[in-house]
């Protein structure tokens, strides 16, 4: 889950979560401060769409109330407008106490949300996070010194450090690491995958679409369509809107006996049942529906056209360049 996971939630779980007295639902970080049943009350009625409340004890210095309304001024949410200068400004405030609060101050600093990309004050914020005991800071500070080719090893060396920790997040960025190489770091597929492995025992979605690929490529160790299928199960299973491609262009393959959507002749291999090709077609629509990339909705209505005249042909289908 991303550093902002917490927020993307519905405030009304987590105040009820809140109100409980106990520590924010599904995190993984142990020093999370407790919210008050007034701010859990706030967050409950912004959930709603009414963030006055939760402005309110926000603006009268409770560090609860400045954490959730700083986050939810910088991304938005629901009906509620975006301020992401006024959102960074909670945050500053509520940094002094809240791990949680200094890391978003460094994502503010280094993406420029308060009004200019800062990466001194955006490493110097991550540093702090991480002091403080916030796992995810170590690969944010970390990511922002892979950028830097001097500094690539040492930038490493902080998201491994986080990934031991057990964080996700981390795990899928050192795998990400050594697939392609950054830097002085070389590309090691092997350690790559098993990376990777880690991230999806925790349903890491984005570890799993990459380790699913690696599996259906052969990259890092024996191919194994089984086991691509099974990586991007659970990345599908996570919500993950851009798997449908891959899991479509895997099984068209499949029925073409290794020749994926594109101009050209088709041969599908006999014996097909055409229930086989509208699970392909599933697969496709969804992509088409729900990947962001213009390119793969255009590569997915390319492929279901193809699917649909050989259900109609029922037999070799020729596609001319297009």
């Amino acid at each position: 889950m991303s550093s902002m996971g917490v927020l993307f939630r519905s405030f009304a779980a987590l105040a009820a979560t809140a109100a409980l007295g106990a520590a924010a639902a599904g995190q993984d970080w142990p020093r999370r401060p407790a919210t008050s049943p007034e701010t859990a009350a706030a967050m409950a009625k912004a959930d709603a769409g009414d963030p006055a409340d939760l402005l309110k004890l926000a603006d009268q210095g409770r560090s609860d109330a400045q954490y959730f309304a700083g986050g939810m001024l910088i991304f938005g949410r629901g009906k509620i407008a975006r301020d992401p200068a006024r959102g960074c400004a909670y945050e500053e405030k509520a940094s002094a106490i809240r791990a949680d609060a200094m890391h978003l101050l460094g994502e503010c600093h280094e993406r420029g949300l308060a009004g200019k990309v800062d990466r001194a004050k955006a490493e110097a914020a991550y540093g702090k996070a991480a002091d403080m005991g916030y796992p995810k800071s170590k690969c944010a500070l970390g990511e922002m010194l892979l950028a830097d080719p001097a500094r690539s090893a040492q930038g490493l060396a902080l998201c491994k450090a986080a990934a031991q920790a057990g964080d996700a997040d981390a795990q899928t960025r050192v795998g990400d690491v050594y697939r392609r190489g950054r830097g002085a770091v070389r590309a090691d597929a092997a350690e790559a995958r098993r990376w990777y492995e880690m991230a999806v025992q925790q349903q890491n979605p984005a570890a799993a679409r990459s380790l699913g690929e690696m599996y259906a490529r052969g990259e890092g160790g024996k191919r194994s369509g089984k086991k691509a299928m099974e990586s991007w199960r659970v990345a599908e299973a996570a919500g993950d809107p851009m798997v449908s491609i891959l899991v479509g262009d895997h099984l068209f393959s499949e029925l073409t006996g290794g020749k994926p959507p594109g101009p050209g002749t088709f041969a599908f291999r006999g014996g097909i049942q055409v229930a086989d090709i509208e699970v392909v077609e599933q697969w496709y629509r969804d992509a088409r529906d729900r990947d962001p990339r213009p390119d793969v909705r255009k590569r997915a209505e390319y492929a279901l056209s193809v699917l649909s005249s050989f259900k109609k042909a029922g037999q070799a289908v020729s596609i001319q360049q297009r």
